[in-house]
C-alpha cells in the first residue's frame, strides 16, 4: 500500500520544496498550511490553523508519516512575540502528537534548527529543544518512529524576507550596500535548499529512525566570506560593520559541540558550492 505523508507549513521556504520534490515522484501527500501557494496551483493546499485541534485530527487520519514544518522561524519575530511563538512552535507540536497517538501515526519528522542546541536564539531555541524533547518522549512511549532534522543556515530559490542570505543579496542588490550588526566573525556551515531535499528525502528511508540529524554543509565560512562571495557579483558593493560583535539572538559559531544529545549527520557525494549558490542568486 501506497505511504501516505501530510506536510504542515506546506507553503513555507522548507516545505514547499518538500512538498514539490514528493509530488513529482508522485507520492501520496496532503499539504497544510494557513495560507495558499502558487507553487501548489494543481494541488489542493488544506487550509487551516496549526493549532486547531479538531483540524489536526481530521487530516492525519490514515496518515503514515508527519513531515512537521510549520513553525515561527523568523528570530526576531519569535523573539518580538514570545507567546505566540511558544503557541506555534511548542503547542501545536503537543497537539500534533496527541492527535497522531489517536490516529495510529508511524512516523513523525520534525523541522527544528542547530539553535536547539545553541545557547542562543532566545525563545525560538527553547521552543524548538523543548519540542524536540518532548517528540523524543512522547513517540518513544507510543511507539511512533521519529526524526529530528536540526537545520543549519539554508538559502537558495524561493526564499523570502525571512531567510538571511535572501536578505543580503537583495540589499546588495537594490541598495549597494550590506549591513551586518557584528564583525562577520560568526562561523557559518550554509547549506543549499537543494541540498536540503536531497538529505531529507534519504532521511525517509527507514534505517533513519529515533535519531537527532544535522542538517549542515560540508564547509565552515565566516559571514563576512559570504559577503566577499557576494561582492564577487555585485560590482560596487559597500559592506558595513559594527564594531562589535554583540548581537542578540545569534549562535556565534555552528553549534558543533553540544550540551545535550549530539546530532548524526547525512553526507552527500556533492554539494552546491557557496559560490555556485550565490552566483545564481544574484545573476537571477
Amino acid at each position: 500500500m501506497k505511504k501516505k505523508y501530510l506536510i504542515t507549513g506546506a507553503t513555507g521556504y522548507l516545505g514547499s520544496h518538500i512538498a514539490e520534490f514528493f509530488i513529482k515522484k508522485k507520492y501520496s501527500v496532503t499539504l497544510f498550511d494557513k495560507k495558499k501557494s502558487k507553487t501548489f496551483k494543481k494541488n489542493k493546499v488544506i487550509l487551516g490553523n496549526i493549532n486547531d485541534f479538531d483540524k489536526l485530527k481530521k487530516i492525519t487520519k490514515n496518515i503514515d508519516t508527519i513531515f512537521h514544518f510549520a513553525a515561527t522561524a523568523d528570530l526576531n519575530e519569535a523573539n518580538k512575540k514570545p507567546f505566540a511563538t511558544i503557541e506555534n512552535n511548542l503547542n501545536s507540536t503537543l497537539k500534533l502528537l496527541k492527535v497522531s497517538i489517536k490516529n495510529k501515526v508511524k512516523k513523525i519528522i520534525f523541522a527544528s534548527s542547530v539553535y536547539a542546541i545553541s545557547e542562543q536564539g532566545g525563545i525560538y531555541s527553547t521552543t524548538k529543544l523543548a519540542s524536540e524533547m518532548i517528540i523524543e518522549r512522547i513517540c518513544r512511549e507510543h511507539n511512533i518512529k521519529f526524526i529530528i532534522l536540526r537545520f543549519g543556515t539554508v538559502y537558495g530559490g524561493r526564499a523570502n524576507k525571512f531567510n538571511t542570505v535572501f536578505n543580503y543579496i537583495k540589499a546588495a542588490k537594490t541598495k549597494k550596500k550590506i549591513f551586518r550588526e557584528t564583525r562577520g566573525n560568526e562561523v557559518r556551515s550554509y547549506i543549499h535548499i537543494e541540498d536540503i531535499i536531497k538529505v531529507v528525502f534519504e532521511l525517509t528511508k527507514n534505517k533513519y529512525i529515533n535519531n537527532h540529524y544535522n542538517i549542515i554543509g560540508n564547509k565552515k565560512f565566516l559571514v563576512k566570506d559570504l559577503f566577499q562571495i557576494i561582492k564577487k557579483e555585485v560590482s560596487g558593493l559597500k559592506i558595513i560593520y559594527s564594531k562589535s560583535d554583540k548581537r542578540k539572538y545569534n549562535y556565534k559559531i555552528n553549534p558543533f559541540t553540544y550540551r545535550l544529545r549530539k546530532g548524526k549527520s547525512v553526507k552527500l557525494k556533492k554539494y552546491i558550492s557557496l559560490e555556485q549558490g550565490i552566483k545564481e542568486l544574484v545573476n537571477n
